[in-house]
C-alpha cells in the first residue's frame, strides 16, 4: 500500500509538471506496464524487487563481443530512473579492455573521457566504448587506488581500506577484488584501476548501509573471469533519473550476471559514451548519459576503462 501512495504521488508531479525537455521524461498515464524486451531488462526485472514500470528498453551491438543496453524506469520507490549497461565477452579474440589515462601517459591528470579515447584509438585498435574508472584528488588527477597499463604499474598505493580494483589478468581474464586479494595477483595484471565499496563478493550481495541515492558507475565480473558486466546510473535529474543506491546497484550487477562488483567513481564524473562510426572523424565518441556537471557536460576524470576491437 505504502508503494501505490508513493507511485500515485509520483505520477500526480509528474503530470502537473512543465519543461522544455518533456520528451526524455517518464509519464505514467493510466496503466503500469513490466513488459522487459531486452535480455538485461529481464535478468534485471526476474532478478531484483526494484522495477515497477518500464518506459524504454533497448539493446544494441556494439561490436561482435559489445553488447549495450538502455532502460528508463520507473522504481518500487516511484523514481524515474535512467539507466546504460555493457556487457563484454573476452571470449571473443578481438575484445580487449584497457585502462586509459589523459594523453595515455602514467603522469597524472585529469581529461575527459572522450578525449582520452583519441590517444589510444586507431586502426586495428580501435576504442568502440568507455567508462570513467577510479575516483581521485579534483585538485591534481592523483587517483585513490592503483593504475596498470600493459603490464606497468603505474600506481600500486591505495588511499584507505575501502579501495578496491578491477583488472586484466595476463590469461585475459577480469578480476575484481579487494587489497588482501591485490597481493595475491599482483604479478599477472595488465590493466587494472581502483574502485571502492564492494556490492557483490562470491555471488553474494553485500550489506550496505549507506542508502544515498546518487550517478553510479559500477562494473562487475562473471564467475570465469570471461564476461564483464558494467552499469551507469543518471541521476540529480528529478523527472528523468535519480540515481541508485549502492544496493541497488548490487542487486542489478548480481542480476546481470556478476559474481564480483565494485562502485567505480559517480555523480558528476559518471560517463558512458560509445563510437558512432567506424570512422575517425573528430565526433565519433558520443557521450550517452547525462552527466550532471553544468548540465550534462563531460566531467575531466583521471583515468577510465577502454572497450577495444582489436
Amino acid at each position: 500500500m505504502k508503494n501505490i501512495i508513493f507511485l500515485s504521488l509520483f505520477i500526480f508531479s509528474l503530470q502537473n509538471s512543465s519543461c522544455s525537455d518533456k520528451g526524455e521524461f517518464i509519464r505514467v498515464e493510466n496503466q503500469y506496464s513490466l513488459d522487459p524486451k531486452t535480455e538485461v531488462a529481464k535478468k534485471l526485472v526476474n532478478g531484483t524487487n526494484l522495477f515497477v514500470h518500464i518506459k524504454t528498453d533497448t539493446s544494441y551491438i556494439v561490436e561482435e563481443g559489445i553488447t549495450g543496453t538502455e532502460i528508463s524506469y520507473i522504481s518500487q520507490t516511484g523514481l524515474a530512473k535512467k539507466i546504460f549497461t555493457f556487457e563484454v565477452d573476452l571470449t571473443n579474440p578481438n575484445v580487449a579492455i584497457e585502462v586509459s589515462t589523459p594523453n595515455n601517459s602514467p603522469q597524472f591528470a585529469m581529461q575527459q573521457m572522450t578525449e582520452q579515447a583519441t590517444f589510444e584509438d586507431e586502426e586495428g585498435h580501435k576504442v568502440w566504448a568507455g567508462i570513467n574508472a577510479d575516483f581521485f584528488n579534483m585538485s591534481n588527477g592523483t587517483p585513490q587506488g592503483i593504475v596498470y597499463k600493459e603490464g606497468l604499474a603505474i600506481k600500486t598505493t591505495v588511499t584507505d581500506d575501502l579501495n578496491t580494483f578491477f583488472a586484466i589478468l595476463d590469461d585475459g581474464k577480469a578480476f575484481v577484488g579487494d587489497q588482501g586479494e591485490y597481493e595475491t595477483v599482483k604479478s599477472t595484471i595488465q590493466e587494472a584501476v581502483g574502485g571502492r565499496v564492494t556490492l557483490v563478493s562470491n555471488g553474494v550481495l553485500v550489506s550496505q548501509s549507506n542508502s544515498t541515492l546518487e550517478p553510479r558507475t559500477a562494473i562487475g565480473v562473471s564467475q570465469d573471469g570471461k564476461k564483464v558486466y558494467i552499469l551507469v546510473v543518471d541521476g540529480r535529474r528529478f523527472h528523468y533519473s535519480n540515481g541508485m543506491s549502492y544496493d541497488e546497484l548490487g542487486q542489478c550487477l548480481k542480476a546481470m550476471g556478476s559474481y564480483d562488483a565494485i562502485n567505480l567513481d559517480g555523480g558528476g564524473s559518471s560517463t558512458f559514451f560509445v563510437r558512432n562510426q567506424p570512422g575517425f572523424a573528430e565526433d565519433r565518441f558520443e557521450i550517452k548519459n547525462w552527466p550532471t556537471d553544468n548540465g550534462g557536460l563531460e566531467r575531466a576524470v583521471a583515468n577510465g576503462i577502454l572497450i577495444i576491437k582489436k
